[in-house]
């Protein structure tokens, strides 16, 4: 056979697997029997063999795994892959309440279905609309996965990670033949990144797992534990012989395509090539999307005509998304969620697990709440055995009327958080007593035996009342906690300090509060003894030196990271960002005119609203009382415009699309609850110690240069790093790009401004020269820096970790 024939019946070959790869793993219904599949692959990896020239990466073949990785890499996320909120769960009956069980769960989730009435309500005022289009859809219960393609072929898997950035799991998911290898599109995108989860169906989960136990290994809790550990095996052969799916659901990072509906979106997958949901529903409106989920999704209750009866996999929900994709940058984003989207959890669909409350616990956090915990007879709920749940706080024992020896419902909030659903009544012992904090700890903190008292504490969702230690300086719990949190990855990212580290540090008073680790040196951190006098056993100066190692780096850490570090409440990673992104540094935050914008802006606002002489709730009693009102409404109305104006100015600030109302109204980088909480922790006294202390150990963490958020020399130029730099990391090369003004990407595309490639470049150089893309070497890219006054060294380890090799 001459290599022209060999090419030819390779080609033949290779269309032939891929359409009998589809019918099996996507469509479900397959062509040949096994015998003759096997046998046309033989034939193909005889022929490869015969002829290595015709192996390419999106052969057949290769799905069987390479050679073992050495490491997952990270991978920054171009659009940031965000969790979905899950519908706020309504008040809803209990078995006292509603003894019958069917009736009682039908009345659950009527309740809850009534905040996704609420939720469309809303969303139909903020964007002036009589109806809204949506598209229903089961949530699979897998893992989350990025796969994308150029030109219509797979160049690269990612997993979720955090959001912001995922492990590199191409060779993985290579391996999964339900993911096809190129599209089945004439004309392909020039890129299309495709999201979905894989999993693994019920059937080929519990095989597998009957396997193992043959085999005498550990067998698997869940189908999910199963998918989520096979992605994680480092040996794409192993993986290969896993019985990995995939079904894909959304887009990512999109080149060279447009469309206009989710609906479309889902259709086009499909004729992509790609597996998708066998079930999902366009709705015309919220009326129509109601109707569908009784008929479809829980069949009026009927468990024999559940949806999850239906699906060869698990699934954990219902995604409810609004179908015009126009609509969705119009929707305020949460800070980890999506505004156009929402989760909703039949309530029957929550299997709950009995067991008894053997005892409460109460924990001290870092900021000195005390949050009871109960410890509960050992019992196995959705995959995982529990043995402790959230009691959340006293106010939610006394409204559920928890107590020590009850025999309670588990669930797991959001499938993860094991939480006390209700009690079983009947089954109470006649010994059980209401459940009082107060006297459970002997009206003492239980860490240090500091008093207690009740205060407001700020929530995610609001505010609750909540008993807190008082000794906030001396408490050994809210130290450690407080240790534990600052030296966090998340944070100033500080490895071996947590554990029984952050609890010996400040129980051998070598620690008072987090700053005292840059006071530490290696001869008094190597020698502290995380065991007994008995038992001793010292740190070691290894681990000493990597801790004082990194206690260095932090030093030089962005503003973003140590705002996070610092625990303010109501900071999160999110907020500390966008704060950082404002200031040039932590005293320009302390006295942040952008923040105090915000906290009068709201105030102002509320003022004006309760001072409005058109008010329907408080209407004006009196002629002269309305002429009063007015013309204190029309100066706050004034101020609120101001403010607006100025914080719009420097970018802090954009319009709110507002429905109703006469009052101007904006949506602000920072909320108002989290600028309060700045600067008053700033003006306290433990926030003055903190700045006085940061000075004297010369430590500044850097923001953005005001005025310069979003801006710079390099504004607009996206770069790509490959290879390795000399002078720099690729963090620190990354660092300085972006506080330029740039933007560094994973990938080169014909978007792409720069690629600079240090020693020993990626496939990413061969890539820019096809497309024409200026490449830099580094010198180069070291003038291109000093231009953009960008090139002294930068931050390690700066607030993000982008894909950059």
């Amino acid at each position: 056979m001459t290599l022209a024939e060999a090419r030819a019946r390779h080609a033949r070959l290779v269309a032939e697997i891929r359409a009998h790869d589809h019918a099996y793993y996507v469509e479900a219904r397959p062509t040949i029997s096994d015998r003759e599949y096997d046998r046309l692959f033989q034939e193909l990896l005889d022929l490869e063999r015969q002829f290595p020239e015709l192996v390419t990466p999106d052969s057949p073949s290769q799905r069987v795994g390479g050679a073992p990785l050495e490491g997952f890499r990270r991978v920054q996320h171009r659009i940031p892959m965000l969790s979905l909120e899950k519908l706020r769960p309504a008040d809803h009956p209990t078995r006292a309440e509603e003894p019958d069980e069917a009736r009682r769960k039908q009345r659950q989730d009527q309740n809850t279905l009534r905040e996704l009435l609420n939720w469309d309500l809303n969303l139909r005022k903020l964007l002036h609309r009589e109806r809204l289009e949506y598209v229903m859809e089961p949530k699979v219960d897998g893992v989350s996965i990025s796969v994308h393609y150029e030109k219509g072929r797979f160049v690269l898997g990612v997993t979720r990670g955090d959001g912001t950035a995922g492990d590199d799991i191409t060779a993985n998911l290579r391996t999964i033949r339900s993911i096809p290898l190129v599209l089945e599109v004439r004309n392909p995108p020039a890129y299309l990144e495709v999201r979905g989860e894989a999993y693994m169906a019920q059937a080929d989960f519990e095989k597998l797992n009957r396997q193992l136990e043959q085999a005498g290994e550990e067998p698997f809790p869940n189908a999910r534990n199963a998918t989520a550990g096979t992605l994680k095996l480092l040996d794409p052969r192993l993986v290969a012989q896993r019985p990995l799916r995939a079904v894909f659901y959304g887009l990512g990072l999109c080149e060279g395509i447009q469309f206009r509906t989710h609906a479309e979106v889902l259709e086009s997958l499909r004729r992509f090539g790609l597996p998708t949901q066998p079930y999902w529903w366009l709705c015309r409106d919220v009326e129509h999307l109601l109707e569908i989920y009784r008929r479809e999704v829980v069949a009026d209750y009927d468990e024999e005509r559940d949806l999850r009866r239906r699906l060869p996999y698990e699934i954990d929900g219902i995604v409810i998304k609004v179908n015009d994709l126009s609509l969705w940058p119009r929707i305020p984003a949460k800070a980890r969620a999506p505004g156009y989207a929402i989760v909703h959890k039949p309530i029957h669909w929550i299997e709950p697990a009995e067991t008894v409350l053997k005892g409460i616990t109460v924990q001290v956090g870092r900021t000195g709440v005390l949050t009871p915990v109960a410890e509960l007879e050992p019992v196995f709920v959705q995959g995982s055995t529990i043995s402790r749940a959230t009691l959340h706080n006293e106010d939610e024992i006394r409204r559920k009327d928890i107590r020590i020896g009850d025999t309670v419902v588990i669930r797991k909030a959001g499938m993860v958080i094991p939480e006390v659903v209700e009690v079983v009544k009947s089954k109470r012992p006649p010994d059980a007593r209401p459940f009082d904090l107060y006297a459970h700890v002997g009206g003492r903190c239980p860490a240090c035996g500091g008093p207690i008292a009740k205060e407001k504490v700020a929530t995610g969702e609001g505010e609750e009342v909540a008993w807190r230690c008082q000794n906030i300086a001396g408490c050994p719990a809210q130290k450690i906690r407080r240790l534990e949190f600052f030296t966090q990855r998340k944070a100033l990212d500080i490895e071996g300090i947590g554990g029984i580290v952050a609890e010996k540090l400040v129980e051998r008073k070598l620690v008072d509060e987090p700053l005292d680790l840059f006071d530490l040196d290696l001869e008094t951190l190597a020698r502290l003894n995380l065991g007994t006098e008995e038992a001793p056993r010292v740190f070691g100066e290894k681990n000493a030196r990597k801790v004082l190692e990194a206690l260095e780096r932090a030093r030089t850490l962005p503003l973003a990271r140590w705002l996070f570090a610092l625990a303010i409440p109501n900071v999160g990673e999110v907020t500390a960002h966008d704060i950082a992104a404002f200031h040039p540094d932590l005293e320009s935050v302390a006295e942040s005119p952008l923040l105090r914008g915000v906290v009068r802006l709201d105030e102002a606002w509320a003022e004006a609203e309760a001072l409005n002489p058109n008010s329907r709730k408080n209407p004006p009693r009196t002629e002269a009382e309305r002429r009063h009102r007015a013309e204190k409404f029309e100066a706050l109305r004034a101020e609120v415009e101001k403010i607006g104006r100025e914080l719009m100015a420097a970018g802090f600030a954009r319009p709110a699309a507002r429905s109703e109302g006469p009052l101007p109204a904006y949506v602000t980088k920072v909320g108002p609850v989290a600028a309060r909480s700045v600067l008053e922790y700033f003006a306290s006294p433990l926030g003055r110690r903190v700045l006085q202390r940061l000075r004297a150990l010369g430590i500044r963490p850097k923001g953005s240069t005001p005025g310069r958020a979003g801006t710079g020399p390099l504004a607009g130029k996206t770069f790509v790093l490959t290879g390795t730099l000399s002078a720099w990391t690729r963090e620190e090369a990354a660092e300085r790009i972006r506080q330029a003004g740039g933007h560094v990407a994973s990938s080169v595309s014909k978007n792409t401004d720069y690629v600079v490639a240090g020693e020993n470049p990626g496939s990413k150089l061969d890539k820019a020269r096809a497309l024409g893309v200026p490449v830099l070497n580094e010198a180069e890219f070291r003038r291109l820096l000093e231009e953009a006054g960008a090139a002294s060294s930068p931050a390690r380890g700066g607030s993000a970790q982008p894909e950059l090799f």
